[in-house]
């Protein structure tokens, strides 16, 4: 590896923005509109608080460029190791405080089932039947799946290929979308992973340098990306009870892309933040709770002359407890059994 790899603060920042524009997707508009909370009205900038949703497709990019970084010198074994450690510990908690917290005897609204909760420790509920705890958690099941290629990929001795991997892996999704072939149920062919791809492509273009094959990649990857987030927009906003401007869709998607080809620029590489580490790590956390806690606790304690006061107060408790798991994850991380 190039003296290019090191964790880079300004990943933590893209990381903030993108969980402040979901965070901002739920609470202003999602949870209001599919009639989750009812309590308050949608405010006056809710039709850009709709696109919020796009910060997953900057989450998406973010863990393309990360994988490849995360997948030098470590055999298959190791890789899971550190992503299991990095996942589950963390999502089992959080799981638990919601299902502990959205149970409670005060709320007007009953939490999941016990059995419901169970089966969610897996991540991948859906698979035995079961709904998301919270629906937001979909996105860490195609980050499994991204896993299980690279370990597949490691386990057979090829590692060292990846990075033109990613690149025919890009090309193949783009050919397969914009022809409309059918993609037999075979997840690796969802537009989401052009996005995947497409971090990754960036990653190596950044470590090893831009060729041919990285160039026609990230084009395939980038127009694969827009064009699949623009058709998903008509069935999003079906289900949303709203309309998306596919034009918007693909501008944001777009500078998604220019953000993490930021990184190619020594000036944004060397962006440093003392707080930007603590920041980026307790991203995952407050995603993984900031759901079904935020939207309950505004179901139940705003209306539309208290809201303002109301939003800041639930941000910073579900904050604080995204916080506090952080806390948790690290002494527990250094008990004997994890370092066993």
């Amino acid at each position: 590896m190039t003296s290019h790899s090191k964790r880079l603060d300004y990943l933590d920042l893209l990381r903030v923005l993108a969980l402040g524009s979901v965070i901002v997707f739920h609470y202003f508009f999602n949870g209001i509109s599919k009639g989750t909370v009812t309590s308050v009205s949608l405010p006056g900038f809710a039709g850009i608080a709709k696109y919020g949703y796009l910060g997953v497709e900057l989450f998406f990019l973010i863990s393309g460029f990360v994988i490849l970084y995360s997948t030098q010198n470590r055999t298959a074994r190791e890789f899971v190791k550190k992503r299991f450690i990095r996942l589950y510990p963390m999502y089992w908690m959080a799981i638990i405080v919601i299902f502990v917290i959205t149970n409670l005897p005060f709320w007007s609204n009953k939490g999941p089932q016990l059995s419901k909760a169970l089966w969610n420790l897996t991540m991948f509920p859906t698979a035995f039947g079961e709904d998301w705890v919270d629906a937001a958690h979909w996105f860490l099941a195609r980050e499994l799946q991204l896993y299980v290629f690279v370990t597949i990929v490691l386990a057979i001795g090829i590692g060292r290929h990846l990075p033109n991997i990613f690149s025919w892996w890009a090309i193949i999704i783009c050919f397969w979308n914009l022809f409309d072939l059918p993609q037999f149920e075979i997840w690796y062919f969802s537009g989401y992973f052009a996005l995947i791809t497409g971090g990754a492509i960036i990653f190596s273009i950044r470590e090893w340098g831009m060729n041919t094959l990285r160039g026609v990649s990230l084009l395939a990857a980038y127009i694969c990306a827009v064009e699949t987030r623009m058709t998903k927009s008509v069935a999003l906003a079906d289900h949303r009870n709203t309309t998306y401007n596919k034009y918007v869709v693909a501008i944001l998607v777009t500078v998604g892309f220019l953000l993490i080809l930021a990184t190619l620029n020594s000036h944004m590489s060397s962006i440093s933040f003392k707080w930007a580490g603590i920041a980026g790590a307790i991203t995952y956390p407050l995603f993984l709770v900031h759901g079904r806690l935020g939207l309950l606790s505004i179901q139940n304690l705003a209306n539309d002359s208290n809201k303002y006061l109301v939003y800041p107060l639930v941000l910073i408790v579900v904050i604080a407890i995204a916080y506090g798991l952080l806390r948790l994850e690290k002494k527990l991380l250094a008990t004997r059994l994890f370092n066993r």
